[in-house]
């Protein structure tokens, strides 16, 4: 089945996540990626843990995509990428801002040689303003951005960064929406453009409670406020955890609490007599819920005793756990990546989307740095292998593969 994105060829010049992540989903939709990287290769390339000699984590951003290697800085490299963008859809970057001009390939150099091109760039706080020097891991963009704070607030402790990157997938999912975009309407127009993205902004804008934070009347001791109450989680007889999505310090939450766990006279408790004085004593009602809870074995058992549909409980799993489980396998939510024939392939995560008329999903392969250098030169370029060869001994172009990938005769 014909996939959506097939027609469209990207350049994907980008390293760690923010970027390889909107290359990857790109991938998935159908598109032909490449993966364009300097030298000493993306930074995740080093990371472990490693599957025949191949990064886990590289993989899952990565799958998909046909890997060259081109050193950028030099003149040579740079005129190579410009014979790639005359071929080209889109060049996806995320290097800081002013980077590609002072390579000599900004916009304007881009569309110099295809006027149709999307020169689409993901940054830590975008281009053109007083921060835009600035570095962006996501542990960084999400100190900046309310994350941790708002994480510590709620916590009651110091504040300590979430260890997943989202600012990162956050920039790379907005850059996906921005390209296809920016792709739709140079088909309505026939012009290419620069759009760039940046990680900050589309952190507050996955964040649901900043408006609520930006007001001065934000105190939820007086009342509901969206968000901002999470809902506990609590251990089972059998050992394991589980979620309620009922947080009893709210007024509706208490009174099915209390039903569920047969105790009328806690309305009547003074700890507990208001929300206010929920949230002061959360601790007590919290070992109260706990014990009650301990008394079960499992989710269905925790939700058919809370008895009203408004509270969903759910498992605290792994990932692992998830994947075991009947939905996972009848969703198709992870992909298996081989990396080296007849040896354990890598796992990765399923892209979300489902047409009923069109492919998509992760295209399981994966490449070492500069593995499909003749490939694609040849297939798009028609370089042949005196070129080729001349490109490699003057180091334009350079491969990486371990050991057991590389020609008997090396």
């Amino acid at each position: 089945m014909d996939r959506p994105l097939a027609d469209l060829l990207i350049l994907d010049l980008t390293r760690a996540l923010a970027g390889p992540i909107a290359g990857r989903l790109l991938s998935d939709l159908g598109a032909t990626v490449i993966k364009v990287e300097p030298p000493d290769g993306d930074l995740t390339r080093a990371t472990k843990p490693r599957q025949d000699s191949m990064a886990v984590y590289f993989v899952q951003a990565n799958a998909g995509k046909r890997c060259i290697s081109i050193d950028l800085g030099t003149d040579d490299g740079c005129d190579l990428l410009l014979s790639l963008v005359e071929k080209a859809d889109v060049v996806l970057e995320n290097y800081r801002p002013e980077v590609m001009e002072r390579l000599g390939l900004g916009y304007e150099a881009l569309a110099a040689v295809n006027p149709r091109i999307i020169l689409a760039s993901v940054s830590g706080y975008g281009h053109g303003n007083v921060w835009s020097h600035r570095g962006a891991f996501a542990a960084a963009v999400q100190a900046e951005t309310g994350v941790t704070a708002d994480i510590a607030k709620r916590r009651g402790a110091r504040p300590q960064n979430d260890p997943l990157s989202q600012s990162d997938v956050y920039g790379g999912l907005h850059a996906l929406a921005a390209i296809l975009a920016a792709v739709h309407q140079r088909d309505r127009t026939g012009h290419g453009q620069a759009v760039e993205v940046d990680m900050a902004e589309a952190t507050l804008v996955a964040n649901d409670m900043v408006a609520a934070n930006l007001r001065d009347d934000n105190d939820v001791s007086d009342g509901f406020r969206a968000g901002s109450n999470w809902p506990p989680c609590y251990q089972l007889s059998s050992g394991r955890w589980v979620t309620v999505t009922a947080d009893p310090a709210v007024e509706g939450s208490f009174r099915g609490w209390v039903k569920a766990l047969g105790r009328p006279e806690l309305h009547d408790d003074p700890r507990f007599a208001t929300m206010a004085d929920r949230i002061a004593n959360a601790a007590d009602l919290d070992e109260i819920i706990g014990a009650w809870v301990a008394g079960f074995d499992s989710v269905a058992e925790v939700e058919a005793a809370i008895g009203f549909s408004a509270i969903l409980v759910a498992d605290v799993r792994t990932e692992r756990e998830l994947q075991g489980t009947e939905w996972a396998r009848d969703r198709g939510a992870f992909v298996e990546v081989p990396v080296r024939p007849g040896h354990d392939p890598v796992t990765i995560p399923q892209s979300p989307w489902r047409f009923n008329r069109a492919d998509a999903g992760a295209v399981p392969t994966v490449g070492f740095r500069g593995e499909h250098n003749r490939e694609v030169l040849g297939e798009l370029l028609g370089l042949n292998s005196a070129e080729l060869e001349d490109l490699e001994a003057r180091a334009v172009i350079s491969q990486r593969l371990p050991a057991w990938k590389r020609p008997a005769t090396e």
